[in-house]
């Protein structure tokens, strides 16, 4: 497993996305994935630049599909379109994995049955599948610790995908939001095969938090133990939110990159 870090760790902070690149390889990140949310076309190009005289991969790029649960079919429609030009944004990168984030069940799952929202979803999802294929792309599905999620679980991520039936169509573990849910770290065994990208951080077992790793109380040394156990060799990407002090970014991501390399280490995992 390489060790990464998801750029949205920088938003609100002083660090700019070019600079954010060169900070993680300087602190001995191994990949670096991408959030291109209303990126201008000049900071991409930067991007890819800064990519290639680093030498560092850009190992996935995140998307986010909300649009795909509407009950208004150009809106879905729209949303197909989206992702379909965030693959060809990843494409220029390179990079072999967009994670897709899906959306809600609307109106707290009253006004429609959620079977109606869930195979809009599949529908859209199989989609967009069909093109990422034509770009040698695969979709990591990450599931979300929010009520009314379309994905919340191990067993949802699991169905949803057997649904799908696409083989571009994997799955994204995110060890936080695993535990918030419940899902033991013996769980991801249900997705074996299937997990193709991996987004670490640790929480208060509470509420969604994204905190460096020994902040909180996820036993993440459990989950890399047991996507080790099943085979998982994708990248370990840091998902981080913000520290209370933006100033302070930096060490907030070497905290968690030190953290997480250790464990790693003690695991034998990082290569």
């Amino acid at each position: 497993m390489k060790l990464g870090l998801v750029e949205n760790c920088w938003w609100n902070s002083p660090v700019d996305p070019i600079n954010g690149i060169k900070i993680a390889k300087e602190m001995g990140f191994d990949s670096y994935d991408i959030f291109p949310l209303n990126t201008p076309v000049q900071t991409l190009r930067a991007q890819r630049k800064t990519f290639q005289e680093l030498g560092i991969p850009c190992s996935s790029f995140i998307a986010a599909a909300n649009g795909l649960t509407d009950f208004v079919p150009e809106a879905r429609k729209f949303t197909v379109r989206y992702v379909k030009r965030q693959l060809e944004v990843g494409y220029d990168f390179d990079s072999p994995t967009m994670v897709l984030v899906l959306g809600n069940y609307s109106y707290e799952k009253r006004e429609f049955k959620p079977e109606l929202q869930w195979n809009w979803a599949v529908e859209g999802v199989r989609e967009i599948a069909d093109y990422s294929s034509s770009l040698e792309i695969e979709i990591a599905l990450e599931y979300v610790p929010y009520m009314f999620y379309l994905l919340d679980s191990v067993d949802h991520i699991a169905k949803f995908i057997r649904d799908v039936d696409h083989p571009s169509v994997k799955a994204n573990a995110d060890v936080s939001h695993l535990f918030l849910m419940g899902d033991s770290p013996e769980t991801v065994g249900k997705l074996r095969n299937k997990i193709i990208n991996i987004h670490f951080s640790d929480c208060d077992g509470k509420v969604h938090g994204d905190l460096p790793p020994g902040r909180g109380v996820v036993p993440l040394k459990q989950y890399l133990s047991a996507l080790k156990e099943i085979g998982v060799k994708c990248p370990v990407s840091i998902e981080l939110q913000w520290p209370n002090d933006p100033n302070m970014i930096k060490e907030w991501v070497y905290e968690a990159y030190s953290q997480t390399a250790k464990m790693m280490d003690e695991l034998g995992v990082r290569n």
